[in-house]
């Protein structure tokens, strides 16, 4: 066959149109493999600027390669249950956005999938790396699924196990590991507590002791724990009366428990010298609890878990109201407070989701960018007084000092329609609300009345701060310790000490332009409220500690890592039933109002009543009595009923708008199908008949 013929076959042809699209299907791959799209809602497999920040600060420094392994048992875990399909949907998103790292770093990054097959040097290798292998069978075989970061100067760090509920997080825990690994340097932190929020590793004996009698040793708080992962974290004395500025980048106040002059003067100068500061302050903390005293178990109800710094926040144009909590029926969880109880809107435990953020979070601070699922337990209201330099005589020592003024910035409110409840310590009454009411909605709902402007929560403070003692001040010496042999669980009052300081008020050339963050919560980042324990360890249940490990970075300018733990969680919560279930509580909430009224004068006549029957012998008078008894059960059965009655009534609409739902979700598409398949069923016998006729 000559070569015009083989030039002119068909088959020449093809081959040569095939060698051409896979050459050009090349290039294009090629030229085109930087390019991406997502279509996901909030970009779920982008990567967020803060990453994108990241990563070219490892090109613009020139930084040598960083090795990323990502460890998934694909091999071993086929013979897993139906359970860990959620892993392998998790492996792929964790796999795709580890490619667009690797894109994205331009080279920087090295990024490698393992399968560690039981029994090979791969499955050696990952148990080496520290991974946790989790059993699968009775043959030992290990399931991983972990990730290793590894420099080429030999420093690695590893996340040992992937947990798919926590997806949202992982892209902030990679870039995290990326940072620190290329830039370590730990910036440092004090954190000052009236509480135990650091675990007591001074006296391993004595937690022995405690290990041995059944109690557990003091743990460290959980969001401790998450910024002692990033940060050099370190107890601050409460009795100090000086924080040294070459020993702390940053000082972190949990629940400032009647601290004394001494440390309210270490945070004024620590503050007046330019020290940015973290505070948490509360007007109910959970985890204050009160002492217990067998021969007094009545004082317990006496203890006021409170905490406050009038003076600073003062000079500052801020007030923390005592004795005030907020309240809000719009924010208010429904859920049950005792174990066999019916759930209840609880309106001073307050959550922030999605629909409601844009009106109580300054979204527009980069603290709070992304985040839509926080919560409050008993905050207090912070609002704003007079500043410091407006013509008051405080005003004019800052002035004279040279202070640029202060400025406030509400971060955290309520709806408009959020008010303040007073919730004092002591006894029930029915006159005004205390601790022990916190365990009854129905009487809290009763004493709140709606507001019409938000209550603050949180606020940023900024500026050449005042100082709370401007000329110098005689504080006293350190506290003297407790005697010895002291009973524990015996606390005396504070003790002053004989001795008097002399100090000095901050040099002018010293003093610097401070930020402060005022929190009006310390539950919000306590584990109650911001975490819960599973079988698999603790998790958040909230963004709660997001807030704080964000308030954190911005105050060390690292808002890199910032905006990567901003990124939107995958979850997309089905809000319509919380909706109507609102709407009904709302609609009702004046007549079960009444009701608890009508139930608790019922409760005091009977009371009465039973106290006239027990007392009374005459025959006559004692069957008066019951009778007026069996009337008022009656009543207080009938309000009972009245009650239930509403909640069946708001069940009921409920379960309507679910049969609506359901039924518009799996009805409609079958109805759609039947329908066009009847319409199209029809036309064509109505073209056949038109057909048949016209041959006709």
């Amino acid at each position: 066959m000559d070569l015009r013929k083989i030039l002119d076959s068909r088959v020449t042809t093809l081959v040569l149109v095939a060698l051409v699209a896979v050459f050009g299907i090349h290039v294009l791959t090629r030229t085109t493999e930087s390019l991406r799209a997502d279509f996901t809602a909030d970009n779920l497999y982008s990567l967020t600027d803060g990453t994108d920040a990241i990563l070219a600060r490892l090109q613009e420094e020139g930084v040598k390669p960083l090795e990323i392994k990502l460890y998934f048992s694909e091999t071993a875990g086929k013979s897993l249950p139906k359970f860990v399909k959620d892993f392998i949907t998790y492996e792929k998103y964790v796999r795709s956005l580890l490619q667009e790292y690797q894109v994205a770093s331009k080279g920087k990054l090295k990024v490698s999938f393992i399968d560690p097959i039981p029994d090979t040097d791969d499955a050696q290798d990952a148990q080496d790396y520290g991974l946790d292998g989790k059993p699968i069978n009775q043959h030992g075989d290990l399931f991983f699924f972990g990730l290793v970061f590894q420099t080429q100067t030999g420093s690695r760090d590893v996340i040992d196990f992937l947990w798919p509920n926590k997806q949202e997080t992982i892209e902030y825990e990679i870039s995290k590991r990326i940072q620190s690994m290329i830039w370590p340097q730990r910036q440092r932190v004090g954190v000052m507590s009236s509480l135990e929020v650091f675990s007591d590793d001074s006296n391993p004996y004595m937690a022995q002791i405690m290990r041995a009698q059944g109690k557990a040793p003091t743990e460290s708080w959980i969001a401790m724990k998450l910024l002692e992962e990033t940060y050099q974290l370190s107890k601050i004395d409460a009795d100090t009366d000086h924080i040294p500025p070459d020993e702390y980048d940053l000082v972190i106040v949990v629940h400032p428990k009647s601290f004394n002059d001494r440390a309210i003067w270490a945070l004024d100068e620590w503050i007046a010298r330019g020290g940015n500061t973290l505070i948490f302050i509360d007007p109910y903390s959970l985890d204050d609890r009160p002492p217990q005293n067998p021969q007094q178990p009545w004082a317990a109800y006496q203890y006021k878990p409170s905490s406050n710094l009038p003076v600073l926040l003062a000079k500052w144009g801020l007030e923390r109201q005592e004795d005030l909590v907020v309240a809000d029926f719009d924010l208010g969880i429904k859920r049950s407070v005792s174990r066999a109880g019916p759930a209840e809107r609880l309106i001073v435990d307050l959550a922030i989701d999605e629909q409601i953020k844009d009106e109580t979070l300054n979204t527009g601070h980069p603290v709070f960018q992304g985040l839509a699922n926080l919560r409050f337990f008993l905050a207090g209201s912070l609002v704003e007084t007079a500043k410091a330099g407006d013509g008051d005589e405080e005003g004019e020592d800052a002035e004279e000092a040279g202070d640029g003024g202060v400025t406030l910035t509400p971060l955290i409110t309520t709806t408009a329609k959020g008010n303040t409840l007073e919730v004092k310590a002591g006894f029930p009454d029915s006159g005004s609300l205390v601790f022990l009411d916190l365990q009854s909605p129905g009487k809290i709902a009763d004493k709140f009345t709606p507001g019409t402007e938000p209550v603050a929560l949180a606020y940023l403070v900024q500026g050449k701060l005042p100082q709370v003692f401007p000329d110098g001040a005689d504080i006293p010496g350190p506290t003297p310790p407790p005697p010895p042999g002291l009973p524990p669980g015996i606390d005396l009052p504070p003790q002053q000490s004989d001795e008097i300081v002399r100090k000095e008020p901050v040099p002018e050339e010293e003093r610097a332009e401070a930020t402060v963050m005022v929190f009006a919560d310390v539950d919000f980042i306590s584990d109650q409220v911001a975490f819960q324990n599973t079988p698999f360890g603790a998790i958040a249940t909230n963004d709660n500690h997001k807030v704080l490990l964000n308030a954190v970075d911005y105050l060390f300018g690292s808002e890199e890592l910032m905006k990567v733990r901003s990124k939107p969680s995958i979850q997309r919560p089905f809000t319509l039933f919380d909706d109507i279930e609102a709407d009904a509580d709302r609609d009702q909430l004046e007549r079960e109002k009444e009701l608890r009224a009508e139930i608790a004068t019922f409760e005091e006549q009977l009371r009465d009543k039973q106290t006239d029957l027990g007392a009374s012998n005459a025959a006559l008078f004692q069957k008066q009595v019951q009778d007026e008894v069996d009337q008022l059960n009656d009543r207080i059965r009938d309000a009972n009923r009245e009650l239930l009655e509403i909640r069946k009534d708001k069940r009921a609409k409920l379960e309507a708008e679910e049969a609506k739902v359901r039924f518009a979700t799996l009805g409609t598409t079958p109805l759609l199908v039947l329908g066009l398949g009847l319409f199209l069923f029809f036309r064509r016998r109505l073209r056949d008949t038109r057909a048949r006729r016209s041959l006709s």
